[in-house]
């Protein structure tokens, strides 16, 4: 088992965890019990901690992955001024920075004006909210669940505290903030079954409820699950069996839910081996392996009795298929956290690529105060990946189809060849467009693969050129993607003068390109639109 000691958080409702970062020339040595991924974007790098994939985040709590695109989606938790969700695609962000503590959302952080800033190129937030007093923004799912009207292709969140559940629309430039009218307090986890049907588990009133369709297209109600249940703070689903849940409660108690019942016998119980869960600790987190139904593995993610947190892999009995077997405990990775309660994380997922993630706050305390968010040597305030089989165990090591990688692979791991085909971009835009009145230029994108694709572009008017406000969509097919080249206030203030003045006949000068998961760049397509 590897040990890291260093200061590691994962916030649930934000602090600090002691862990040591070996290299990963030391791996082989050090007796470790996973693998890191040969594509993770800081392996061979000297200084960095091979198990870092993103890094700049404060207290990324709850974060999940589309089930159709792979895109990765994270609710992380602001300080005084902000609460933040952001987007990105799964490939996209190796070695993305998010900002903090730079940035908080996208205003200047607690460390905007030291040394180490401006970050060059953070993630901008889909969405930012200001903190209210208390505040703690609870990430969700993208719905794809068909029987949620309204709500299909859109994002799911809450606040830990007003319990409202929002939906918010995948755009950066207008994500459309709309309430569902469903308020469920203190919301610990949104979970997601094989099927794609959602559901949260509410922390104060010990339920679990199933999300189905409210009063109309885009609200939602609940179904309660047949308890019961003690403290529930995370759902997850057993992949390729839609009847049957994971539930994990505060208290230590992991139980199994099959056709909406809870079977009454605990399906696993974590207690036994030290776990302490006053105030922000306990059975926080579990992940069912892709493979369940083969290995009957499973990953929990819990505080131990020295506050130090654990992520386990246990083993489904071998002779009760509603129970785990506590002897095929197996110690994955552990994280020394001597000094706080608080920010103890909780979130474990497989993510598109098979490998298993974690996302880690600061640190914890105010500001970033340890230097953490943006030090690539810590484990805190970072989105982590690894393989969590023991080397020379469970075959090749996860990747990401046809991404590239550097540095060592894990015994038994293929290394693909670098994807290096650009791809094909498909346009369709009208020449002549009523620009005030769409509030921007429209044009229509597709690729020949996943992609993402951006527009940008100038208002000509005379001598005179005015930025536009750019977009960037994700194209997963097989329909186009509509993108708008948007109308900054001073852009419509002053095409609006142009058209009554009668001046020079004003132009949009539009450029798209797309973009493929391994970085690589379609030709630019261009196109000048007349204004009417």
């Amino acid at each position: 088992m590897r040990r890291v000691k260093q200061f590691v958080t994962l916030l649930v409702v934000g602090a600090a965890l002691s862990l040591t970062v070996l290299p990963a020339s030391a791996l082989a040595q050090a007796g470790v019990s996973y693998q890191i991924p040969p594509d993770n974007p800081f392996v061979g790098r000297a200084g960095a901690a091979p198990e870092v994939y993103a890094y700049g985040l404060r207290n990324p709590f709850r974060f999940s992955f589309d089930r159709l695109s792979g895109d990765l989606l994270i609710g992380d938790v602001g300080g005084g001024t902000s609460e933040e969700v952001d987007w990105i695609g799964a490939a996209w962000a190796a070695g993305a920075n998010f900002g903090w503590a730079c940035r908080e959302g996208k205003q200047p952080g607690p460390k905007a004006a030291t040394g180490e800033c401006p970050v060059a190129n953070p993630v901008e937030p889909l969405l930012e909210y200001p903190t209210s007093s208390p505040g703690a923004v609870i990430g969700g799912y993208v719905v794809r669940d068909p029987a949620l009207s309204g709500l299909v292709g859109r994002y799911l969140f809450a606040d830990f505290y007003d319990g409202a559940i929002h939906s918010l629309r995948l755009d950066m430039a207008d994500p459309d903030d709309e309430l569902t009218g469903l308020t469920e307090a203190s919301i610990g986890g949104f979970g997601e079954d094989a099927s794609g049907r959602l559901y949260i588990a509410d922390l104060g009133d010990s339920r679990v409820s199933r999300l189905v369709p409210g009063l109309g297209p885009g609200t939602l109600a609940v179904d309660n699950l047949t308890g019961p249940f003690s403290a529930p703070v995370a759902v997850a689903g057993i992949p390729g069996d839609a009847s049957r849940l994971l539930v994990a409660e505060k208290g230590g108690t992991l139980r199994l839910v099959v056709n909406g019942v809870a079977v009454s016998t605990p399906f696993l119980n974590v207690a036994p081996f030290g776990l302490t869960s006053d105030g922000e600790r306990g059975l926080l987190g579990v992940a069912p392996a892709p493979d369940f139904a083969a290995s009957g593995k499973l990953y929990v993610y819990y505080t131990d009795a020295e506050g130090d947190i654990r992520i386990d892999e246990f083993r489904r009995s071998t002779t009760d298929p509603n129970i785990a077997d506590p002897a095929t405990r197996r110690a994955v990775l552990e994280v020394p956290h001597p000094n706080a309660g608080n920010h103890n994380g909780g979130t474990v997922q497989f993510g598109p690529d098979g490998c298993l993630w974690a996302a880690t706050g600061d640190g914890g305390g105010g500001g970033d105060q340890f230097d953490n968010a943006q030090n690539l040597g810590s484990l805190l305030g970072k989105v982590l990946r690894v393989d969590p089989d023991p080397p020379g165990q469970g075959g090749a090591v996860c990747r990401f189809a046809g991404s590239s990688g550097s540095g060592p692979t894990g015994p038994g791991a293929s290394q693909p060849s670098p994807d290096t085909t650009a791809p094909i971009l498909r346009t369709r835009t009208r020449r002549r467009q009523r620009i005030l009145r769409l509030g921007g230029a429209i044009a229509y994108a597709r690729c020949n693969e996943r992609c993402r694709v951006s527009i940008g572009g100038r208002l000509r008017l005379g001598q005179r050129g005015l930025d536009l406000r750019t977009q960037t969509r994700l194209f997963t097919g097989p329909s186009a993607v509509r993108m708008r080249l948007g109308l900054t206030r001073r852009a419509a203030r002053a095409l609006r003068r142009n058209l009554r003045r009668g001046g020079a006949r004003p132009t949009v000068r539009v450029g798209l390109r797309g973009r493929d998961a391994a970085g690589n760049p379609s030709r630019l397509a261009r196109v000048t639109v007349q204004v009417r």
